[in-house]
């Protein structure tokens, strides 16, 4: 497909109408989590630089989240200048059809699409982690964070953990135990729950330290401790939306051996495939909002009617998100739901656009 000097003036048009609607959001979205993230300054060494830095990392993820919305906005704005200065009538007056012109945002959208599973995939998941590791300076729970690991004491053992997938429920467990001043056993463990008041550790592996001798055994499944409590992790728990798919998988294999349910992880590896298909959607659908209110709308009509629009795939979204996972229904039918509803909207008027 051959691209011509129209097509490239309208998807840069389009492209840079959409970062900068996103930036404009989440520039708004960090002043809220700051003014939120204040309280924690000057809890354990938690300065107003870290603050600053942790909300900044969290940005990532919103940016990522706020991608389909942003983009509508700022393809509407964008759009709608091409229509005030009359530059989509002399498209249109060259033999331009709706189609036609609609082409080059498609191409925008695909653009975006890959630079938001992009930063869904690689971006945000260690941005996040950062931002944990540093908001956990500000909690009073006794966790300390580094290298993006989460560190802890329970009794005589120092607990390594990757990720805490809910207050009682842990992935990637490594317990040093030590008496007086000397290593003595090492625990790895595919992950562990808190039941009963002590912490049940999976597909566990015991390595133990003799003066002359190391031993290894493996262990089906292994009771460590329980002075360390669940509500003490409650601030880095790591929000399924935020873990790369590659994660995501994982978690859902150490669930579902385990007979533990893996709903909210099904469902964020859907939401992560249906991110950039709804980018697409929403540029798609400026084209007729455009193009069947250029001669009456300004552009704060078109910002309000964006934002309408935003709202409520947003509302929809969370929604059905929920339902399923309330209700049982299939992962891929509650994240692709609002996706496919607005695509078919967006298919209609296009056709309905003359």
């Amino acid at each position: 497909m051959i691209l011509t000097r129209i097509d490239r003036y309208v998807a840069v048009t389009v492209v840079a109408g959409a970062l900068a609607g996103l930036f404009v959001i989440v520039c708004l979205s960090f002043v809220f989590e700051f003014i939120d993230e204040a309280d924690n300054i000057g809890q354990g060494g938690y300065g107003l630089p870290d603050a600053m830095l942790a909300v900044g990392l969290s940005m990532v993820q919103r940016a990522y989240e706020a991608f389909p919305m942003a983009t509508l906005i700022g393809a509407l704005v964008s759009l709608g200048a091409l229509a005030a200065r009359s530059e989509l009538v002399v498209m249109r007056a060259m033999g331009l059809s709706i189609g036609r012109i609609a082409r080059p945002v498609v191409l925008a959208g695909v653009a975006l699409a890959v630079l938001a599973a992009a930063i869904g995939e690689w971006a945000a998941p260690p941005a996040t982690r950062l931002a944990q590791s540093l908001q956990a300076q500000g909690s009073d729970g006794g966790v300390a964070t580094a290298g993006g690991d989460l560190w802890a004491r329970d009794g005589a053992y120092m607990l390594r953990i990757d990720r805490v997938l809910q207050p009682d429920l842990l992935a990637g467990v490594t317990a040093y135990e030590i008496e007086g001043n000397q290593l003595t056993r090492v625990i790895t463990a595919a992950g562990g729950r808190y039941v009963d008041g002590a912490w049940q550790l999976d597909d566990a592996e015991v390595t133990r330290l003799g003066e002359d001798r190391v031993s290894v055994s493996p262990m089906a499944s292994l009771e460590l401790g329980g002075e360390l409590r669940p509500r003490t992790l409650e601030v880095v728990v790591v929000d399924a939306s935020t873990l790369a798919i590659s994660e995501i998988l994982r978690y859902i294999g150490y669930l579902e051996t385990n007979s533990l349910d893996s709903g909210r992880y099904q469902l964020a590896l859907w939401v992560k495939v249906a991110t950039p298909l709804s980018t697409v959607v929403m540029l798609l659908l400026t084209v007729p909002l455009v193009f069947g209110s250029q001669r009456n709308a300004g552009v704060g009509q078109q910002i309000f009617l964006g934002v309408l629009i935003g709202l409520a795939f947003f509302l929809l979204n969370r929604f059905l998100g929920n339902a399923g996972l309330v209700y049982g229904l299939p992962a891929p039918v509650s994240a692709l739901a609002p996706t496919v509803l607005f695509g078919l909207l967006a298919w209609l008027a296009l056709r309905r656009t003359r």
